[in-house]
């Protein structure tokens, strides 16, 4: 199969989904949700058939290898999983231009996908670019809501600056090698100042992407103002593509110099893990309350570049894919309880387990799982990447992190005890749900505990990904 099948798959979708929109009277746009989803489905079909091959395309400018794969089955599950709450809430959430959202959608998981198949500096910036510039629409999608335009509008701004910032910190690293292959990149460049400059301001570019502390200040206010949907998509898709450019940029480039960086990420991760928990516990918003939950979280995920290569790759693919399922898992709650009853406090899920026991259950198993509750997934996920720090000799920084793990736990459990013991509300009722939103919910919380007790994901992707790295001894 050829090695672009999976994105041309998802674009061909994306403009059969727009064209449908158009022609289709407004009574059968409600088959545009079920038609994005298909398109998915068939896209992560491909990647499944071409996985776990080596294949080239474009003239070596394009790879798939089993990394890109995982990676673009995180990128088609998140879009999967925002396809379906997005259809069931179209109604409520009055989201305008159905066919035009999953188009861009579509579009941005097009640039996600490319992105971690670049092999050169301007394929790797322009899939980067049509993997968020179209986010920020997405952002704003609520026309009539001063705060949805608000959430757009600040995205923009620092989206363009952390585009600026990457792109000068490539520019600098082409003047270093003066190639732009990523390869040639690679063994080109050796220790300078010049290189800790390039280092410097596209990490600074890529914390904006992923939510890290001190470049994080956007996300609590476009968190809140985007439509819950595009939150959701936000928190999983949109990290899992900075994580992604992290991959090429500090193992495909910086390989050699990491281990003088150490120091460095663990004081990033320390910062953002802990400010993310600190700041949550006073959040009364659900969705801001998320944003910082998302940043703590990106303070973990980072602990992975800590090496070694050979553990760090599948861990923090691991982790990630159980992210998907977590996150997803409580956002899926957030859209559904918000479309059904408009609110969106966390002092609103008073008594929520004696009127709907079944939506109460899933949230408490995945906010248990963002804290680590054994025996989760989100705890099996942690346990990897604790060991990764504790391998590189960062045992204070397991410390911290167990810590904050801690802490975490504290603020999750502030949604529990609304949920279970405090009694519920005079206007409290019991919410109907549809097949379609049950089925998912059952996905995801089969999600988030199977792979904690039966972590056997964690084994296929170790198997493939060290296969790979072996085979082209691009890490340490």
């Amino acid at each position: 199969m050829n090695a672009l099948a999976p994105e041309i798959i998802v674009a061909v979708t994306g403009f059969v989904v727009l064209l449908a929109d158009l022609f289709l009277a407004e009574k059968r746009k409600h088959i545009l949700g079920p038609l994005a989803l298909v398109g998915l489905v068939v896209g992560g079909v491909a990647v499944f058939n071409l996985m776990p091959q080596t294949v080239e395309a474009l003239g070596g400018r394009f790879v798939f290898n089993p990394v890109a794969g995982w990676f673009k089955l995180l990128f088609i599950l998140a879009g999967a999983f925002t396809a379906i709450f997005c259809w069931q809430s179209r109604a409520k959430e009055k989201l305008e231009s159905d066919g035009e959202f999953y188009s861009v959608m579509l579009f941005t998981l097009v640039g996600m996908m490319f992105l971690i198949s670049a092999t050169d500096l301007i394929t790797l910036y322009i899939s980067l670019e049509l993997a968020t510039i179209p986010l920020f629409a997405l952002a704003a999608w609520k026309k009539g809501d001063p705060l949805s335009g608000e959430a757009g509008l600040k995205y923009v701004i620092f989206g363009a600056l952390a585009s600026g910032l990457l792109l000068y910190g490539l520019g600098l690293l082409y003047g270093l090698a003066g190639s732009a292959d990523l390869q040639t990149i690679r063994e080109t460049i050796t220790a300078s100042p010049a290189l800790w400059l390039a280092a410097g301001i596209i990490t600074a570019g890529i914390g904006f992407k992923i939510t890290m502390v001190p470049f994080h200040m956007w996300a609590a206010d476009v968190y809140q103002g985007a439509p819950t949907t595009v939150t959701a998509y936000l928190s999983v898709a949109s990290k899992s593509a900075g994580i992604a450019f992290m991959f090429q940029m500090f193992f495909g480039i910086f390989g050699a110099q990491l281990s003088e960086w150490g120091w460095l990420i663990a004081g990033l991760a320390t910062v953002t893990m802990t400010l993310g928990n600190l700041v949550a516990i006073v959040q009364n918003n659900i969705k801001r309350f998320m944003a910082f939950s998302a940043i703590s979280q990106a303070g973990y995920i980072i602990l992975g570049f800590l090496g070694p290569f050979s553990e760090s790759v599948p861990s923090m693919l691991y982790y990630l894919f159980i992210y998907v399922f977590t996150n997803m898992a409580v956002f899926g709650v957030i859209i559904y309880y918000n479309d059904t009853t408009g609110k969106e406090n966390i002092d609103d899920y008073k008594g929520l387990s004696r009127t709907n026991p079944v939506i109460a259950l899933v949230m408490m198993l995945g906010l248990f799982s963002l804290a680590g509750i054994p025996p989760l997934s989100g705890f099996v996920g942690k346990f990897f990447l604790f060991n990764i720090a504790a391998k590189a000799g960062y045992h204070w920084l397991v410390a911290v992190a167990a810590l904050n793990s801690t802490i975490s736990l504290y603020y999750y459990l502030r949604i529990v005890r609304q949920m279970y013991m405090e009694p519920p509300t005079a206007d409290a009722k019991s919410l109907s749900m549809s097949k379609a939103l049950a089925f998912t919910f059952l996905i995801l919380t089969i999600g988030v505990t199977l792979f904690g007790v039966i972590p056997g994901i964690y084994e296929t992707i170790n198997a493939q990904t060290s296969g790979w790295l072996s085979a082209l001894q691009l890490f340490p």
